[in-house]
C-alpha cells in the first residue's frame, strides 16, 4: 500500500486534527524505512494510527504499538483506521502504557531495528521509554523522536547527544523529528554524567513559553506575520 492510498482512507476527526503525526512526517518515516529495508519496528503511542499505517505499509511486517487511551480518548478510531486499510493482521497492539509494555518486551528478548517514540511527552516518560528502547535497539538500528518543539523532547535529545556517544544524530529535512542511529555499545563507569541543560536552552524555553501563553501577545502576532510573509515569498 502506498502513502497516497493511506491518506484517502484514514479518518481523523476534525476535533483532533492537530493530534496526529503530520503527513509530511509520516511520508518521511515510510521512505526512510523502505530505503533502509527495516523490518522489526516498535512504536510508543498510536492515537489515530497514521504513523503505524505508514510503518506497516513500508515493512509489510508485524509492527508493535501501544496506546492505553485508544478507547477512552480516541474512541478506537486508530484501530478502525488500521482495519479499513487492511493492515490489522500486521498490528501487534498493546492496550497499556509504555512503561508497562517495554519491560515485558525486554524480558522476552525482543530486538528492533526501528523505534518511533511518540507516546508520553513528559520528560520522565520519554526518558524511561528511551532507556528501555535503547536496550532493545539493535546495533546500527534507528530511534526516531517526535515533537521536537517540546522542551521535554529537546532535553532528551541533549541528554543523548551529551551522554550517549554511541548514538549518532542524522540530519533530516523535517523540523519536528530527531533521528538517531545506534553505533555499537558505550561503556560508562558508574559515575558517568555530563550536564545537558544549558543556559541558552533555559532562556529559549522560557521565552517560547511566555510568547505562547497569550494568543494576543503582540510579539507572537508579529512573529507569525513574519513567518507567513517568509512562506509566501518562497
Amino acid at each position: 500500500m502506498l502513502p497516497a492510498e493511506i491518506n484517502k482512507i484514514i479518518d481523523i476527526p476534525d476535533s483532533q486534527s492537530k493530534v496526529p503525526v503530520k503527513i509530511i512526517d509520516a511520508e518521511f518515516i515510510y521512505n526512510f524505512i523502505k530505503k533502509n529495508n527495516l523490518k522489526k519496528t516498535l512504536e510508543t503511542g498510536f492515537a489515530h494510527g497514521r504513523s503505524a499505517a505508514y510503518i506497516m505499509a513500508a515493512t509489510n511486517n508485524t509492527h508493535i504499538a501501544n496506546d492505553a487511551f485508544q478507547e477512552a480518548e480516541f474512541k478506537n478510531v486508530g484501530l478502525e483506521n488500521i482495519k479499513k486499510l487492511g493492515l490489522i493482521d500486521l498490528l501487534d497492539f498493546r492496550n497499556e502504557l509504555s512503561h508497562v509494555m517495554l519491560p515485558k518486551l525486554l524480558a522476552d528478548n525482543r530486538k528492533f531495528d526501528f523505534i518511533f517514540l511518540d507516546g508520553d511527552h513528559k520528560f520522565d516518560g520519554e526518558f524511561i521509554d528511551f532507556f528501555y528502547c535503547d536496550l532493545m535497539l539493535e546495533d546500527k538500528g534507528y530511534i526516531l523522536l517526535h515533537d521536537t518543539w517540546l522542551r521535554s523532547t529537546q532535553y532528551l535529545i541533549k541528554y543523548i547527544e551529551k551522554n550517549r556517544k554511541n548514538y549518532q544524530r542524522i540530519q533530516t529535512p523535517i523540523k519536528n523529528i530527531c533521528l538517531f542511529q545506534k553505533v555499537g555499545e558505550y561503556e560508562r563507569n558508574w559515575l558517568h554524567f555530563k550536564e545537558f541543560i544549558t543556559f541558552r536552552s533555559f532562556i529559549k524555553f522560557h521565552f517560547v513559553t511566555w510568547i505562547n501563553k497569550n494568543n494576543k501577545n503582540p510579539i507572537r502576532i508579529l512573529l507569525f506575520k513574519l513567518k507567513n510573509i517568509i512562506k509566501g515569498n518562497k
